[in-house]
């Protein structure tokens, strides 16, 4: 812990490279970048968080992959040990804007891309797509005055890219135009404003101005035939010249006679015409009379000819083609009166006749694709099945779905109270089918048979139970929701351009009731294995249709299978969103998944608890000091197991996007919930006190594990070398500085990982264990001094009164007597053994030794009928010496008690009070060096309390 205070921040020193567009695979070096990729909290690239395409290699090397970073910024890595880093180095990210055809690793804004091209379609480019010329019509400059990075600091929100939304000039003629002269820029901007007027859209005026002249020849064109039609010249010889009226009698005449002249012209002509092709006409017409017989004979062959054709389709599976032959047929004869034509057609009927019984039953053959049952029901309306084959198939299918689901639960279920692990069931085999025929593979299950047959950690049978079901609904339930809505949109065969379907509306609401009848079985047999008592309020009857698993805890480990199991149900949840199925039919699925959330959180806290109870049998004893004193494995191992529980929980007890609800909003969920995580957090507290009061068979048990895997602690903190446990008065004092920290430490850390969770009622859930806690340590802490102090005490009593000695008749006293001493070699003992695994709970403890002392003192001077002068020197002398050896360890009880022993002795006169001072001055060089121990203690040092 001290050690991740002390961890200094990340530090970038090196990029490879240091500049590049979005998608740029960056190498990040420096130092401290965290002590694994958990550990890795946060990589920002020019103020751009990129830390989900970073890849953390060593503490000192990460590689990551740019998103939309934009100029030029720092690279700054922030983790978890050692905070928010800083950076030395500077990445520059390059903006650019692709093509159509360039592939782009982050999203772009591509209409300003496409939006010209789409206006522009059949005309030339403009400046701006074209991007080979310049759209000033000038030369382009090769180099540029200034640099990428001058330009960048001049226009940090610029490009110089004229299809970019925040094109600069300024930065456009810099870069290409620095040396340009202002009269070239005066043409440049004539020429960009000429192809800007040359793309506008030209109009029917400006069409007719721009061929203006081939309009008037066109025109002159037309008047010219015109003229040469209508003009009538006289045949035959030229008349003499003649007046105007003479001319215009004239011209009548000549016109009349020029009638006349062409129509006998004409006939004359018909006439020859007869005469010569009269024989080829006749023949002609023959020609035509037989070749139109020939066509009837031909057509009248379809006829004869479709029994046999049909046939011969059907065997090889060209439906359509049968279906087009008969609309055909049908069309031509189906009202003929010829009797032949008749006894043909009514051959083709019996033969489709039976065509439609065999589709029928092809499409009442389970498991099939959802193509095929579109196939075979268009097949039938084309073919006017009479019936509507499309409800029938989907009533077929939901129970086929229903007898499909209930097998599979007897299979399971016969499995599991026969205790055979390998399954046979023939509904695996009937969804290995299904799966093969819809994606032409072989798909396994998740838990195959082969492993589910052999080691202890082999899932359950419930277990494989709920992924079959899961599989089955998923491989199927989609199917027969698609083909309901096809058929309600009256879609299958409208999707094939086939014939109008007639729809009945009124059956939309059987087939709501049917897919919910589907979920509900799933719900329900899923709550037969996993949640038994959610369906007492059932009927005997309906409930025994479910099954009746073996108990649950019987199963070890059950718990490690259950986040699997509510990631299935949950895909489930999903699968059924997105098929748009009723309200109520979901409605059964979130309530199945809310309460297997919670079924799972509890059976998991509660093995976790059961697993916490038994750490006691893994104590090694052995210490690992730190600044607040010594700890065993076992605090760590506790906390441990409660973070992995926790982690393991944190996709069960979280909400995700598919409209589930808070499993918490829920106020007998969360009295569940306090309770379970307050008892896993007691648990601990079970086990510690069991360690603390273990017996001599549990204590010869423990002996016997340590020697057998050679666990040895140091000689220091035992009795003697031989032995491999500590003693009890050692293991008191090393459980009450586990249960201390635990407290202090891991309860609290805990306590962050469920808020962190979301967990409810944490307040109350740190109240109870830490109460549990507190109780565990005074009890532990009260035995610990009874073990320590009754033998001291108990020694006062003889030691005061050894050689018979009288407080009325007593020598004078030489110095202080041994059973002082003895005491306060004692409390040295006590010191050090505590000082050795504790330090924190010295203070503590002696100033509970002091107590036992004082006390016992007081009431041994409280017993003493009469005092002579050198007894009252003695006993002054004793309580001195006692007192000032531990008096760093005196408190409001222990000075009371002294005052008390001091009341009734008689107080020192002249001689006296000088052998006092002597005497007790000689006890403190006698026992400097013992009473050293005590004087480096100071009640001020931080304390666990």
């Amino acid at each position: 812990m001290n050690q991740k205070k002390g961890r200094e921040p990340p530090k970038v020193t090196g990029l490879s490279p240091k500049e590049g567009p979005p998608g740029t695979k960056v190498i990040i070096r420096g130092e401290n970048l965290g002590i694994n990729a958990k550990d890795l909290y946060g990589l920002t690239i020019c103020g751009v968080n990129c830390v989900l395409l970073a890849e953390w290699i060593s503490p000192s090397k990460i590689i990551c992959r740019t998103t939309n970073c934009k100029g030029m910024g720092d690279v700054v890595v922030t983790t978890k040990s050692g905070g928010e880093g800083t950076c030395t180095v500077k990445f520059r990210g390059v903006q650019f804007l692709p093509t159509a055809l360039q592939p782009c690793p982050i999203w772009m804004d591509e209409s300003s891309i496409f939006e010209r091209h789409l206006t522009t379609i059949h005309r030339s480019s403009s400046p701006l797509q074209g991007g080979r010329e310049d759209p000033l019509g000038l030369a382009v400059e090769s180099t540029s005055v200034l640099s990428d990075e001058e330009l960048n600091s001049m226009f940090p929100m610029g490009s110089s890219n004229l299809a970019h939304k925040n094109f600069e000039p300024v930065w456009f003629l810099i870069e290409n135009h620095s040396s340009t002269s202002f009269d070239d820029l005066k043409r440049g901007l004539s020429h960009v404003q000429k192809q800007s007027s040359s793309l506008k859209t030209e109009g029917p005026q400006t069409f007719i101005k721009s061929n203006l002249g081939t309009f008037m020849n066109c025109q002159d064109i037309l008047a010219a035939i015109h003229d040469s039609l209508v003009r009538h010249e006289p045949l035959g010889v030229p008349l003499p010249d003649l007046s105007e009226e003479d001319e215009e009698e004239e011209e009548g005449t000549t016109r009349g006679y020029t009638l006349e002249k062409l129509e006998e012209s004409l006939i004359q002509c018909n006439e020859n015409a007869q005469r010569i092709f009269k024989s080829v006409l006749h023949r002609k017409d023959r020609a035509d009379s037989t070749r139109n017989a020939l066509n009837v004979l031909n057509r009248f062959k379809f006829l004869f000819h479709l029994p046999i054709t049909i046939e011969r389709n059907i065997k090889k599976g060209d439906y359509e083609v049968v279906i087009n032959d008969y609309e055909r047929a049908r069309q031509l004869f189906a009202d003929t009166e010829v009797s032949v034509f008749k006894k043909v057609y009514e051959e083709v009927e019996k033969r489709i006749v039976d065509l439609r019984v065999q589709l029928k039953e092809k499409l009442m053959e389970l498991p099939s694709t959802l193509d095929d049952q579109k196939k075979l029901i268009r097949y039938l309306v084309e073919l006017e099945a009479p019936g509507d084959p499309a409800w029938e198939c989907i009533v077929n299918q939901q129970q086929w779905l229903l007898k499909l689901l209930q097998k599979c639960k007897d299979d399971h279920l016969q499995l599991d109270q026969q205790n055979n692990p390998e399954p046979t069931s023939v509904t695996l085999r009937a969804k290995v089918h299904h799966s093969r025929n819809r994606s032409g593979s072989f798909n396994q299950m998740k838990f195959n048979a082969g492993d589910s047959a052999e080691g202890k950690y082999s899932p359950p049978q419930r277990v494989l139970l709920l992924e079959e079901l899961v599989d089955i609904l998923q491989l199927t339930l989609p199917d027969l929701g698609k083909l309901g809505h096809s058929y309600f949109s009256a879609s299958i065969v409208a999707e094939a351009g086939g014939k109008d379907m007639i729809i009945d509306r009124s059956k939309e609401k059987n087939f709501r009731q049917m897919v919910t009848e589907v979920t509900v079985l799933f719900a329900n047999l899923v709550r037969a294995a996993f949640l038994p008592d959610s369906l007492i309020k059932l009927r005997k009857e309906e409930r025994a249709k479910y099954g009746f698993w073996s108990d649950t805890k019987q199963e070890g480990a059950a718990g490690a299978w259950l986040p699997p199991c509510v990631r299935s149900v949950r895909s489930v949840l999903g699968s059924l969103a997105a098929l748009d199925v009723p309200s109520s039919a979901l409605d059964h699925v979130h309530s199945l998944v809310a309460d297997l959330r919670v079924h799972c959180m509890e059976t998991l806290f509660i093995e976790a608890k059961e697993d916490i109870r038994g750490l006691h049998s893994r104590e090694t004893w052995v210490l690992q000091m730190d600044d607040h004193g010594g700890i065993t494995s076992l605090p760590m191992l506790f906390e441990s197991m409660v973070v992995d529980v926790v982690q393991h929980l944190q996709e069960v007890v979280s909400v995700a996007k598919m409209g589930e609800k808070d499993i918490f909003s829920d106020y007998d969920v969360q009295r569940k919930t306090v309770t379970l995580t307050s008892d896993i957090l007691k648990a601990f507290a079970g086990c510690l006190e069991q360690l603390a009061f273990m017996g001599d068979t549990e204590a010869d048990t423990q002996r016997l594990r340590l020697s057998e895997a050679q666990m040895r602690i140091p000689e220091s903190l035992f009795q003697s070398s031989e032995d491999s446990l500590p003693s009890v008065e050692q293991c008191l004092v090393i459980v009450l500085s586990n249960c201390n920290h635990v407290s202090q430490f891991v309860i609290p850390n805990l306590v962050e990982q469920f808020k962190k969770q979301g967990y409810p009622c944490m307040l109350e859930m740190e109240r109870n264990a830490q109460e549990a806690y507190i109780e565990l340590d005074e009890k532990i802490f009260e035995a610990y001094c009874e073990q320590k102090t009754d033998p001291l005490v108990g020694a006062l009593e003889p030691g005061m009164y050894a050689g018979h000695f009288d407080w009325a008749d007593c020598p004078k006293p030489t110095g202080v007597r041994p059973y002082i001493k003895e005491a306060v070699m004692s409390a040295v003992g006590i010191h050090a053994e505590v000082h050795a695994i504790a330090p924190a709970f010295m203070p503590r403890v002696m100033a509970r030794v002091l107590e036992a002392i004082s006390d016992e003192m007081a009431r041994l001077m409280g017993c003493i009928d009469q005092f002579r002068q050198h007894g009252a020197l003695h006993a002054r002398l004793e309580l001195a010496a006692i007192e000032e050896a531990l008096t760093a360890y005196r408190n409001a009880g222990t000075s009371d008690a002294f005052e008390e022993a001091h009341d009734g002795i008689p107080p020192l006169e002249g001689e006296s009070k000088r052998l006092f001072q002597d005497h007790l001055s000689t006890f403190r060089n006698e026992m400097r060096f013992q009473l050293s121990c005590f004087t480096t203690d100071s009640m001020d040092s931080d304390s666990y309390y």
